[in-house]
């Protein structure tokens, strides 16, 4: 009996079931998320939380085969495809006959077979199944799936995964999702642009790209240049208009770093981490990209997958979510994969029309707001994966794989990313955009109150409030000897109270 797996002890009275105990027994070394076992006496529930482990009832006890566990894991646990296809792989292919054979009907045995041949593209010695019912492959109430599940006659399966078998995300139905998803955010988004001019909204589009621009640039720790961050916000209100490829984003890639020339425009020549390195020059990763020999093919999947989501027509913040977030994991780029990678947020949210053409959501700067939760989101996903990468140091301070991992950015969960984005997108929707075009609003109003008692420049109207409300409602007596000494007592005081009316200020 295991007391300990992963780093994490097995609750007393009880033993490894499922994934954990396949991995136990095959003696693999793959970091598996959602820990089991099971309990050797009856429990309240079938199940209840123990810790890090899920800890099941013992009438759920099974024979220790390796097959039985397999079904156990498919039936009951989280589904990860990366863990159940090294798992498969320590399956002879006469083992997985002759266990499927003896009752190739069985849900679960279909679905191990059908799991097989699709992560493998190779085909078990099995007749295609007759003519009979066809079950779906994950649980509609468990998993966001597919809108267009595709029949697989042989297993008598509906595929309904979301991507395919070169790169699949999965997620969580959870509360949390199911909540956003109901809200029907997209029809917010109408309703309250309907109920103020489109100038106002250009203007405010305008003010929350900028700030948009300048926010993804402050998470990654830069200060870019005014003209940068004009530049980049440019490319931003872009986005969406053309469709994803290797050489859109080596254009992507060049607006986005201006100065060339140490860094390679595209994918890149060489391994990537992210970490730091000693006072040698020795890296010590916390995390490391894909392969350089693995980039362009896993771009290809990539862009593949984008494909499959759209013609899926999945919710567009969740397709945001996996397109962004793949994109990030891989770090297919020198530098520049973080600002890349939140762009391709616009990106798919206008390609799918999610909001009204011209407007866009400052996602960045809620990121920027809420940045230890994505960090927390980041690294609780890549941080596992560095147990399975084998690397040494090389002369010059990077990093050398020593082994195969393209599967390790093929296959995620990424569930917890689609729920910190949602929320950034209900923030935004909710908060950012209201307040925004209610702050236009407001200015408007009080520039046109003071316009029509004083004769000043435009620019100085549009000062003198920004100096008021940047001192909570009055002027400052240094702005004014410095901006504004000709103006009279009383007429300070009748804009001070006009400001304070529009902007409800006390």
């Amino acid at each position: 009996m295991a007391i300990a797996f992963q780093n994490s002890i097995v609750p007393n009275g009880a033993e490894l079931i499922g994934f954990s105990w396949l991995l136990n027994h095959f003696n693999l070394t793959v970091p598996l998320r959602d820990l089991s076992c099971i309990s050797t006496k009856r429990l309240s529930s079938q199940k209840l939380q123990s810790g890090d482990w899920t800890l099941f009832d013992t009438k759920l006890k099974i024979d220790n085969r390796a097959f039985s566990h397999l079904e156990f894991a498919l039936k009951h646990e989280v589904l990860d495809l990366l863990v159940l296809k090294h798992i498969l792989k320590r399956f002879s292919e006469e083992e997985l006959t002759q266990e499927i054979k003896e009752n190739p009907k069985r849900i679960f045995s279909k679905k191990i077979w059908f799991y097989y041949e699709f992560l493998f593209n190779k085909e078990l010695l099995l007749d295609d199944l007759p003519t009979g019912k066809y079950d779906n492959l994950l649980d509609e109430k468990k998993y966001i799936v597919s809108n267009n599940p595709i029949k697989f006659k042989r297993h008598k399966i509906n595929n309904n995964l979301l991507g395919t078998s070169k790169m699949c995300p999965v997620i969580l139905r959870t509360k949390v999702l199911e909540h956003y998803m109901d809200l029907n955010l997209e029809y917010d988004i109408s309703r309250l642009i309907g109920t103020v001019s489109k100038s106002l909204v250009r203007r405010a589009a305008s003010f929350l790209l900028l700030s948009d621009s300048q926010a993804s640039f402050e998470i990654e720790g830069e200060r870019a240049s005014k003209n940068r961050i004009e530049n980049w916000g440019k490319i931003v209100n872009e986005a969406g208009k053309t469709p994803l490829s290797i050489p859109e984003i080596e254009r992507l890639h060049a607006i986005l770093l201006e100065d060339t020339r140490f860094i390679k425009i595209g994918l890149r020549e060489d391994e990537v981490f992210l970490g730091d390195r000693d006072r040698d020059n020795f890296p010590i990763p916390e995390f490391i990209g894909a392969r350089s020999d693995d980039l362009k093919l896993l771009i290809t999947e990539w862009i593949s997958l984008d494909k499959t989501l759209s013609a899926n027509s999945i919710d567009p913040i969740l397709h945001a979510v996996i397109i962004a977030f793949s994109f990030v994991y891989i770090h297919p780029l020198a530098d520049g994969n973080g600002r890349i990678h939140r762009y391709l947020i616009h990106h798919v949210l206008a390609q799918r029309s999610y909001y009204p053409k011209g407007m866009i959501f400052p996602i960045s700067s809620v990121i920027l707001d809420e940045i230890e939760k994505y960090r927390d989101v980041l690294v609780t996903h890549s941080r596992p994966l560095m147990s399975i990468i084998s690397w040494e140091a090389t002369a010059v301070g990077n990093v050398k794989i020593l082994n195969e991992t393209s599967d390790l950015y093929r296959f995620f969960n990424c569930t917890q990313s689609c729920e910190f984005i949602y929320a950034a997108v209900e923030k935004t929707i909710k908060e950012t955009l209201p307040n925004e075009l209610q702050y236009l609003d407001a200015f408007d109003k009080a520039y046109g109150a003071i316009n029509e008692i004083l004769e000043m420049p435009d620019n100085q109207i549009k000062s003198l409030i920004t100096f008021i409300l940047q001192n909570n409602g009055k002027l400052s007596k240094k702005k004014k000897e410095k901006y504004y000494e000709k103006l009279r007592l009383e007429e300070i005081q009748e804009i001070e109270s006009i400001i304070e009316e529009y902007f409800g200020l006390k």
